[in-house]
């Protein structure tokens, strides 16, 4: 029989001893347990790209990164999309030209400001798109490589843009333009029938207002699509698809929660038919 332990070696529940031998333990084991999901996962996503990797993908983001400007002011995101003897298209959506007015400028990744042009939408275009254009003779920027192929549920995915509320932007890297935020994340959803404007891609990155117009891209650094719809949106969500239809309340909870995004191949295909 083992010999009980002496009145004066037994653990006071009230002494600072018994918080250290027991309590502390299994506070620091509980912490462990709920962050450690979160620091595997982290380092997993690292581990995925590696840190040149990654760098190099924000780099490539940043460079096709533009921002839209109005009186000096940022009004929202845009992509460099295409180059043609030193005019660039830049692609943007509507809604953001349509929240202000001309003139309109742009702002290029490396610091510089063009006047630019507004390219009047088609007759009949009802997607959520607009194009300016603007010139450069003496300098020369990247234009976005677009995705050869289509975006899957589950598919890593980068958020770009220039959020207006400057008060909860993260550190930024001493990079021109001033703003940018990128966010991580991966596509939730696909619509077989876009919502109207053109919408058909979800994902859970967290964007913001201004970050419309942004480029949406993969883990290869190409482009998949265009930002236009943050999560839980204050104004009223979209509630109609492109052929007219409605949505059942439990798809419109899902559009709820995502993001949304114009896919490349109807960017494409607008700024095909602009003259």
């Amino acid at each position: 029989m083992s010999n009980p332990t002496p009145p004066d070696q037994q653990i006071d529940p009230t002494k600072w001893q018994y918080w250290i031998a027991r309590v502390v333990p299994m506070f620091c084991v509980t912490i462990l347990t709920l962050a450690l999901p979160g620091i595997l996962n982290q380092s997993s996503k690292v581990s995925e790209l590696g840190v040149q990797g990654a760098e190099k993908l924000q780099q490539q983001i940043r460079s096709i990164s533009i921002k839209v400007l109005a009186h000096g002011q940022t009004i929202g995101s845009g992509i460099l999309f295409d180059r043609s003897a030193g005019v660039y298209t830049v692609a943007t959506n509507a809604h953001v030209i349509q929240s202000a007015s001309a003139p309109f400028q742009l702002q290029t990744p490396d610091g510089q400001i063009y006047a630019a042009a507004l390219v009047p939408p088609p007759l009949g275009q009802n997607r959520d798109l607009i194009v300016l254009r603007f010139q450069s003779l003496d300098r020369t920027y990247n234009t976005a490589k677009l995705a050869a192929d289509q975006p899957k549920i589950g598919d890593r995915v980068w958020a770009a843009g220039f959020p207006l509320d400057p008060q909860t932007l993260p550190a930024q890297p001493a990079v021109a333009p001033l703003g940018l935020t990128i966010a991580d994340g991966q596509i939730t959803q696909i619509l077989p029938i876009a919502m109207s404007g053109g919408y058909n891609i979800g994902y859970d990155n967290p964007i913001r207002k201004g970050m419309s117009g942004g480029a949406l891209v993969n883990q290869e650094g190409e482009l998949v699509g265009m930002n236009g719809i943050h999560a839980e949106p204050l104004w009223n969500t979209v509630d109609l698809l492109e052929d007219g239809s409605t949505v059942s309340d439990v798809i419109q909870a899902q559009i709820n929660n995502s993001s949304w995004a114009i896919p490349i191949e109807f960017i494409q295909s607008y700024v095909d038919i602009q003259p």
